[in-house]
């Protein structure tokens, strides 16, 4: 199947400011409630794959900050993506990522702000998701934080191509695990359903996300952007260059950020 450009429907829902304060008071959020969508629930189970929680940011002016004491880290987005993505953390079982955006975002897989921390003990029972990463080729930084920090649980996916390459992974954590290159997200997202993992967050670039997409794994996506470059060039998951047929979103939640410049799009993927 050949990979299509992947675009929201218009938003023809008006922000309410009000709403969304009421929203925040005594649990900030950004995503609003994060319970599966039912039909997407049932499609998982079907398939036996995780329900799928699609996190695409895009940066307000394009830029990556770097918002870590003394240079050491790189943010993609405004304070308002990350805390959108950590929010995203606290709620689900495992959170996946590619061996490239680990390279570039050297923060993936950090543990969790205190309010969001305490926020998933309450009701996961547990500090943090499984940190799992994706490279068909097993091209993970050694270097990463993540794989220095106790207590944070941590598999590497590659595939059969990679396979030998085993041996020096195992440095970096003994859960390593090696799957077909064909379809080889759908054989990570098995063998995670197989460990009893129930929900996803997957933050991936274009490549990643339109792999996940096309091999109909993305169950909902969680889209942050800027109203300025909403009818430009920009346009988030425009990024990807072509059109993923049979797909749409259905749109699920709309907000702002307090100062009004990010919106935050939420919507059930529809396959066709």
């Amino acid at each position: 199947m050949k990979l299509q450009r992947l675009e929201f429907e218009p938003i023809t829902i008006l922000y309410n400011r009000v709403d969304d304060a009421v929203l925040r008071q005594g649990r900030r959020t950004i995503w609003g409630d994060l319970t599966a969508d039912a039909e997407g629930l049932v499609r998982a189970e079907q398939d036996r794959v995780p329900y799928t929680y699609g996190l695409f940011i895009q940066s307000k002016d394009g830029k990556v900050n770097d918002s870590l004491k003394g240079g050491v880290g790189r943010m993609s987005g405004q304070p308002a993506d990350r805390f959108g993505q950590l929010e995203l953390r606290a709620w689900v079982d495992a959170f996946l990522v590619g061996g490239a955006t680990l390279r570039a975002d050297r923060v993936i897989g950090a543990p969790l702000e205190p309010e969001l921390l305490e926020r998933r003990r309450k009701e996961k029972g547990s500090s943090a998701p499984l940190n799992v990463f994706f490279s068909a080729f097993g091209n993970f930084p050694e270097d990463a934080p993540v794989f220095r920090q106790p207590g944070i649980r941590t598999t590497l996916f590659i595939t059969d191509v990679a396979a030998d390459r085993r041996p020096e992974l195992w440095k970096l954590t003994p859960d390593v695990v090696a799957v077909s290159s064909e379809a080889p997200l759908r054989a990570v997202w098995n063998e995670l359903w197989r460990r009893g993992i129930t929900t996803i967050g997957l933050e991936g670039g274009p490549k990643l996300m339109g792999l996940a997409l096309q091999e109909r794994l993305v169950h909902e996506i969680l889209l942050t952007h800027s109203p300025l470059v909403l009818g430009g060039t920009g346009g988030g998951l425009t990024a990807i260059e072509e059109p993923l047929q049979g797909v749409r979103t259905e749109l699920l939640f709309l907000g702002l950020d307090e100062s009004g410049q990010l919106l935050f799009e939420r919507g059930r993927v529809v396959y066709g």
